[in-house]
């Protein structure tokens, strides 16, 4: 809860969020055995989800972006880029189908009662982590997004010259938009994803023992 003062008086009002659940699907009742029994999770990446051979789990596209805009002149500036290569991630449903459960083979999953403070406890346990993010999947037909007005202009004036401008200004503008951003025919899994972003790139997913994290968590058999 958050408590702040409505205006100059001393009254004061508290101000609170209802928290949803999310779901993480799993193919194996021993993997979710293992979670609940000794926090053993397998936090995945990028890099596997554009490996991953089943059309509806992986994305060869996960994290490629475009983004740029038009000059005063018409003509057009941009940049295509890989995001979240320094990212841990978790995929979570907000819905339990029988059309998500289908897509992955689901024979139960982690219902995770309070998202945020399981991926606080998760990042104590991944290695080099400084930051982490979480939130609902944005689709769309495309991954480009052109900038209009104030964010296109600050779009022309960086220095396509400086890389690390370049990357710098990026992530000001988009805040982050391409590693929540999935094509539409993945839309009917109404994702949840949690990320961490690592101080290095990432290669290969982890597995973890966090149980810490299991009081947040329920069991759900299929």
């Amino acid at each position: 809860m958050i408590e702040f003062m409505q205006n100059a008086s001393a009254h004061q009002v508290t101000w609170g969020y209802r928290i949803k659940p999310v779901y993480r699907i799993l193919s194996s009742e021993k993997y979710l055995n293992d979670f609940f029994e000794k926090g053993s999770l397998f936090i995945s990446c990028f890099k596997n989800f554009k490996n991953y051979k089943d059309e509806m789990q992986g994305d060869a596209s996960e994290g490629d972006a475009m983004v740029g805009g038009f000059t005063e002149k018409g003509d057009g500036n941009f940049i295509v880029y890989e995001g979240g290569v320094n990212a841990f991630v978790l995929c979570a449903t907000n819905i339990l189908t029988e059309e998500v459960i289908k897509d992955f083979n689901g024979l139960g999953a982690i219902k995770i009662n309070n998202p945020t403070l399981f991926g606080m406890e998760v990042a104590r346990k991944l290695p080099f982590v400084s930051s982490g993010i979480e939130g609902d999947c944005i689709y769309d037909d495309s991954k480009a997004h052109i900038f209009e007005e104030e964010k296109n202009k600050a779009f022309q004036t960086i220095n396509f010259k400086n890389p690390v401008e370049i990357q710098q200004k990026i992530l000001q503008l988009t805040t982050g938009i391409e590693v929540f951003t999935k094509y539409k025919k993945y839309e009917h899994q109404q994702e949840h994803r949690l990320l961490w972003f690592s101080e290095r790139s990432i290669e290969s997913g982890i597995v973890i023992n966090c149980p810490e994290a299991i009081e947040y968590c329920e069991k759900i058999l299929f």
